[in-house]
């Protein structure tokens, strides 16, 4: 019986070892394919990503030099954490096995109608790979793709694909859609770089105040009235809250620019007065602001006492400095629109 085990173990050693030698021989011979070699080794070189799918809808993504963000379509900023993630893709992609030769002709005319192009640069007015993006596995745990290198030619053959340290499908990462590219930040000052910061309450100008900040604790608070303009400087306040309220402008974003609203509507509200005014001077002089209007509700909604709320407790519109409107949460906004009393209440 002993002996019986003891060859058992033996057996299944081998097989182990077999599977371990025909899986590496076999993506070893895969790797040796110049056309299955789709990662970017250094993705610091890559200079545009243009994606196209099969309706011919397309987004091109520019790095611009010296900057953080890059920019969409030539006109917009682009999501940085977007971006990110489809430049760790091509840095950390690689094959997981060949498509299986009964669906292999079903996927090349997949890839052929229905792929998405992903066009990579890395300086120069062509591309230096053109991946082909097509459908997730059955598992959803690869993507089948295609990859062309311009002067080398594109591969007659299929892979599947997958993310080192990702278990998932990859095509949901390079979409066209122009608003869902699009950067949606408002204030973003990580490091405190700012010199003024206004809050203007138009519906009650008392609540209204600006803080000038010069860096640590050196704080001033100022009341100021609906146009903007600081009136009385707070004798006391309370310099732990007027710090923290700073501190939430590291990072605001509006939630979409997709508003659904209609060209008429939007020209309609950019001529009504706004709720709230929030406005940021930084550092270097440049002033960023948005206004914020109150959302009629969409549903009726009773208070405590039974009295309808006639406003969005979710959202506001907001309408940036290029008078885009924009979908803004409550969640992210009303801890900005904190009244002066918060602070000093003797000032």
């Amino acid at each position: 019986m002993k002996k019986n085990y003891i060859l058992l173990f033996v057996l299944a050693g081998l097989a182990i070892a077999a599977g371990v030698a025909y899986f590496q021989s076999h993506t070893s011979t895969i790797a040796d394919e110049p056309l299955a070699d789709f990662a970017i080794e250094d993705t610091s070189k890559v200079t545009k990503v243009v994606i196209t799918d099969h309706l011919g809808k397309m987004a091109t993504l520019e790095r611009v030099p010296g900057e953080r963000l890059w920019s969409l379509n030539g006109k917009l900023k682009a999501r940085e954490d977007a971006i990110n993630l489809i430049l760790k893709t091509f840095n950390r992609i690689r094959v997981r096995g060949n498509v299986s030769d009964s669906s292999r002709e079903n996927m090349l005319k997949l890839l052929a109608t229905s792929s998405k192009r992903v066009e990579i640069f890395t300086g120069g007015s062509e591309p230096a790979k053109i991946w082909y993006v097509g459908t997730p596995t059955p598992d959803h745990t690869g993507t089948v793709m295609l990859l062309e290198i311009p002067g080398i030619g594109r591969s007659e053959e299929p892979y599947i694909m997958h993310m080192e340290g990702f278990t998932g499908f990859l095509s949901t990462r390079f979409f066209t859609n122009e608003m869902e590219w699009r950067y949606t930040g408002i204030f973003e000052y990580p490091h405190l770089e700012v010199s003024k910061v206004r809050m203007i309450n138009h519906l009650i100008p008392a609540d209204s105040w600006e803080v000038r900040f010069a860096g640590g604790n050196a704080l001033e608070l100022w009341s100021c009235n609906a146009e903007g303009v600081s009136e009385r400087k707070a004798n006391r306040f309370d310099t732990l809250a007027v710090k923290n309220e700073l501190l939430l402008y590291k990072k605001v974003h509006v939630e979409s620019f997709n508003t659904q609203l209609n060209p008429q509507q939007s020209d309609s509200l950019r001529m009504m007065t706004s709720a709230y005014t929030l406005e940021v001077i930084d550092n270097s002089g440049k002033t960023t602001a948005i206004r914020l209007h109150l959302k009629p509700a969409n549903k009726a909604i009773e208070d405590e006492f039974g009295n309808i709320i006639p406003f969005d407790l979710d959202y506001f519109w907001g309408i940036t400095d290029d008078g885009e409107v924009a979908m803004a949460q409550s969640y992210n906004f009303s801890p900005l629109l904190n009244p002066i009393s918060k602070f000093s209440p003797v000032y």
